[in-house]
């Protein structure tokens, strides 16, 4: 898929509170689909505590107001990487998905890591569906599916490819940023003249 129709960018330890409001967002069912099972708010705080920037990676897709619409989170192990993705209803059925797991890949890859797998529910068919259309394999056990890919050794193309998407989406960020801050001053109201004292 090409990303350019949903840049991908790589989010900073900095802004985990972006990354938690994106996830507070989701209905409770959502949220079951996302994780295996329900997550409270207080749970969803933890996760988003716990993630080790050093280690794994954080992708996502902004709208045009620079809220988090996708997520993509990779964490990595010693030969494999385990992926996790929601998006938001409103934003569902653009490609973000796809686009989230495209990045995804491409980074487990550069990593040299030989096996990129998501764990999900067997009632969550969205997931599944995307996971079989970017050509990963599907195994059903017992209500939980588990998709991976064998991925293939890094590449200098690989590495160019990973690296324009990054500038891609930071291209993407930077420019909602100037329109939003555009749109807020057209948006304000006018500065009221000041009134010249009368005198004493």
């Amino acid at each position: 898929m090409d990303l350019s129709n949903a840049p991908t960018r790589e989010l900073r330890p900095e802004e985990r509170a972006e990354l938690l409001t994106h996830l507070l967002a989701l209905a409770p069912e959502d949220r079951r689909l996302r994780f295996a099972h329900p997550l409270p708010d207080e749970g969803l705080r933890a996760y988003v505590e716990g993630i080790d920037f050093a280690r794994d990676a954080v992708f996502v897709v902004t709208g045009d107001d620079l809220a988090i619409e996708g997520v993509a989170h990779l964490a990595r192990g010693d030969d494999d990487a385990e992926l996790g993705v929601s998006v938001l209803p409103r934003a569902r059925g653009r490609g973000i998905g796809a686009a989230l797991l495209e990045r995804s890949a491409a980074r487990a890859r550069n990593w040299g890591v030989r096996v990129l797998f998501m764990n999900c529910l067997v009632e969550n068919a969205p997931m599944l569906h995307l996971a079989r259309k970017q050509g990963l394999q599907v195994a059903v056990s017992s209500g939980e599916a588990e998709a991976f890919v064998r991925l293939p050794r890094t590449s200098l193309t690989s590495l160019a490819a990973e690296a324009v998407a990054e500038q891609l989406g930071l291209f993407d960020h930077a420019q909602k940023a100037h329109w939003l801050a555009l749109r807020s001053l057209w948006s304000a109201p006018p500065q009221s003249e000041k009134e010249t004292p009368e005198p004493v």
